[in-house]
């Protein structure tokens, strides 16, 4: 998966924000703010190398739902069938708020998109082991050849 192109269309967009029907100047208006709005997407998900990993399940429709919120913060055009944007600059501010912490949280690593990988606040616990005798450091080596053989 390349950071390349949108994450929704836009009739995911209008269904989202239940915007229907569409006209084709909407269709169009709207596909340009998914696109432009994908591009925080792909400048967070490189930033941890995660535009050539496979995508794990849940992500594909995490990054739908950040790409159609954040194309919606973006944008300021009326509609061009006659319907005007219901977003206050209250509601504005919040959606900003949850894509930019999101966004920070791909960036940093602490949302992990990459197929079988864990977040930087995944809990985990490992030590070193060390051993000041022989016979100790053979016992290491013996508790890694059963740990890691096939």
């Amino acid at each position: 998966m390349g950071c390349t192109g949108r994450y929704a269309s836009a009739q995911e967009f209008s269904n989202f924000w239940c915007r229907e029907p569409m006209c084709d100047e909407d269709k169009i208006k709207i596909e340009a703010f998914l696109d432009i709005a994908a591009a925080d997407i792909h400048v967070a998900m490189a930033a941890t190398g995660m535009c050539d990993c496979v995508l794990a399940d849940w992500s594909e429709e995490f990054l739908k739902k950040l790409n159609i919120i954040d194309a919606e913060v973006i944008q300021h055009c009326l509609a061009a069938c006659g319907r005007a944007s219901v977003m206050t600059a209250e509601l504005r501010r919040m959606w900003l708020e949850w894509v930019n912490m999101n966004l920070d949280g791909i960036r940093t690593g602490r949302i992990e998109l990459c197929a079988g990988a864990t977040g930087e606040d995944f809990p985990s616990r490992g030590w070193a082991e060390q051993g000041i005798t022989d016979w100790q450091t053979a016992e290491i080596v013996l508790h890694d050849m059963m740990r890691n053989s096939t």
